[in-house]
């Protein structure tokens, strides 16, 4: 698994040479989707806060639907991914199971998994400074929102989404017999439009 990380050529070559398995491509995407959610679940209330009549339960019921959509956007996102990347491979010539290609991008995704982990914890570390009985609940958002630590972490997206791209350009090769300038291509298109997407949001938020 390491190897995935450092060096996915050899991962994937090898990979290859095996029977297909989603099990493991299918528990990193569970794992990135229920990290993704309890953020979203700690984030939700404050940037959207309830109002106080809603209550504790409802509140629950929140964070549960929270980690739902973490894991519906997670494996939305694992499906679109390798949906791209197959139909780009067709038109490139290339020739592959779409389940193989669903395999292999899969273990791109671990990138995201160590996104969302830090996200998380950075989430958690700055909520435990916030005073949320003493503070307007819109300073309270801005407080949150605009914290460096909150903001690099975010930012940590895209260098961690190149690195996805490292490792897919090399898992589209092995899987679909492309030649390595075509799985680029194949990668660089989906990935490029979820970049300048990623960038827009940044200067959107920062006002710039």
């Amino acid at each position: 698994m390491r190897n995935v990380l450092t060096d996915p050529d050899r991962f994937f070559g090898e990979l290859s040479a095996r029977d297909i398995s989603l099990e493991m491509p299918f528990i990193i995407v569970l794992i990135t989707g229920i990290v993704f959610g309890i953020d979203v679940a700690i984030v939700g209330p404050i940037t959207e806060p309830l109002p106080h009549e809603g209550g504790v339960p409802f509140g629950g019921v929140i964070a549960v639907l929270s980690v739902i959509a973490g894991l519906v956007i997670s494996f939305g996102t694992w499906l679109l991914f390798a949906g791209v990347f197959y139909v780009i491979t067709m038109l490139l010539g290339g020739g592959c199971s779409f389940k193989r290609c669903l395999e292999f991008t899969g273990y791109g995704l671990i990138p995201s998994t160590i996104s969302a982990v830090i996200l998380l914890a950075a989430t958690a570390a700055v909520y435990l400074t916030v005073d949320f009985s003493s503070i307007d609940p819109q300073l309270v958002k801005e407080t949150f929102t605009q914290n460096p630590l909150i903001r690099a972490s975010d930012s940590l997206d895209i260098p961690l989404m190149l690195w996805s791209a490292y490792i897919w350009t090399f898992g589209v090769k092995r899987a679909c017999n492309l030649s390595t300038r075509n799985a680029l291509i194949t990668v660089a298109v989906p990935v490029g439009v979820y970049i300048l997407y990623r960038i827009s949001r940044l200067y959107s938020t920062t006002g710039i």
